[in-house]
């Protein structure tokens, strides 16, 4: 199992600006939707390889999601559990080869149809799953509602999508990355104040190697 976040690990982190239409009572009126959104197990006879949902912060491992376990004082804190089933490649393929060989032989035939190969696949593939353990990967977050601020202990595209997806179809709200734009946006510029910021231009503060 491995765990990246507020409470453990390295402090890599992303912010983002929650937007939309956000309820005075976030505990009274989410708790259920975080409960429905909460991680379920795979199963080895699941199509997907992949599996996410909400976790308890403290321990991925408990799903079953209550007040005390997300809410702190005013902050929200869960952890986004993903888990994937991972068949090591030199494995899949041996157990492939003594199935595909044991076919042939009680069918009597020479070779495989594309239909009837796809087929064993599936069916060595669920029967390894039932030998293995799912790998179990946690990303923290944490939402100050005073501020509106989430922080997200991953800077992984594909993570923070499944991230974004969740918190959205959870929430009912949007997330919006922080950055120098949308920081000036939050604080309230004034028409001198944006003039001068929309004319600015990036600069770069790496220094250039000598000739």
């Amino acid at each position: 199992m491995r765990t990246l976040g507020a409470l453990r690990g390295n402090l890599t982190f992303a912010r983002f600006y929650v937007t939309g239409d956000i309820p005075d009572d976030i505990p009274g009126t989410t708790l259920k939707r975080i409960r429905a959104n909460a991680f379920q197990p795979l199963s080895p006879d699941d199509d997907k390889s992949e599996g996410f949902g909400w976790a308890n912060m403290e321990d991925p491992v408990d799903t079953d999601l209550d007040h005390e376990k997300v809410f702190y004082n005013e902050y929200v804190c869960l952890a986004l559990r993903v888990d994937r089933w991972a068949i090591p490649g030199p494995l899949l393929k041996a157990h492939l080869r003594d199935a595909e060989q044991a076919l042939l032989e009680k069918r009597g035939l020479e070779k495989l149809g594309r239909q009837a190969k796809a087929d064993l696949k599936t069916m060595v593939v669920r029967k390894l799953r039932k030998q293995l353990v799912p790998s179990l990967k946690s990303y923290d977050m944490v939402w100050n509602l005073n501020s509106n601020i989430v922080h997200f202990f991953s800077q992984s595209e594909k993570v923070t999508s499944l991230f974004d997806d969740l918190f959205k179809k959870t929430f009912k709200l949007d997330l919006v990355p922080e950055s120098p734009g949308t920081a000036a946006e939050r604080v309230g510029l004034d028409a001198r104040q944006a003039a001068a910021f929309a004319g600015l231009e990036p600069t770069t503060l790496a220094r250039l190697e000598e000739g």
